[in-house]
């Protein structure tokens, strides 16, 4: 199996969420997409007209199915059952799930600035006698360097995305 396909190609997405190439020879072929993590999926040769698992159609019964019907004829937002009662829209978009791989690096950045800000809160209180440190503080105040540095790195690895 190569891992890129020769010839001419065309892209198609009309079956799957993933981009499709065909040669000239009639293969199709899934092309190679990059992880969040930086890694790579290889390209795979696919029959024609696969469809990933994770794609695939939900298996219903028979009364599932007709469950189903009997609820699409009910208008959106009304209770089948005729109380009226109005259900919230629910929203499909999560606020914060990362899209691209800068927003990968910028939430941990975040991640790490937090913990930063905890170090130095401990400290303050530290410093102040408010708080007399257990060992695992300690720790923790012992790894602010190894924090600063990891900020730094993530910041030059997002600078060449």
């Amino acid at each position: 199996m190569s891992a890129k396909p020769a010839g001419k190609t065309k892209p198609s997405c009309s079956e799957g969420g993933d981009l499709r190439v065909q040669t000239d020879n009639g293969e199709t072929f899934i092309t190679a997409t990059q992880r969040p993590d930086g890694s790579w999926r290889k390209a795979r040769r696919v029959k024609e007209g696969y469809i990933p698992q994770d794609e695939q159609p939900k298996y219903q019964n028979r009364m599932q199915l007709e469950a189903s019907s009997v609820r699409s004829s009910v208008p959106v937002g009304m209770n089948p059952r005729g109380a009226g009662a109005v259900r919230k829209p629910v929203s499909a978009i999560k606020a914060n799930v990362c899209i691209t791989p800068q927003d990968h690096f910028q939430k941990k950045i975040d991640l790490t600035k937090k913990k930063l800000e905890d170090i130095e809160g401990m400290e303050a209180r530290i410093a102040s006698g408010e708080l007399v440190p257990q060992p695992n503080q300690v720790k923790k105040i012992e790894r602010k360097q190894e924090y600063l540095d990891e900020i730094e790195k993530l910041a030059q690895e997002m600078e060449k995305l």
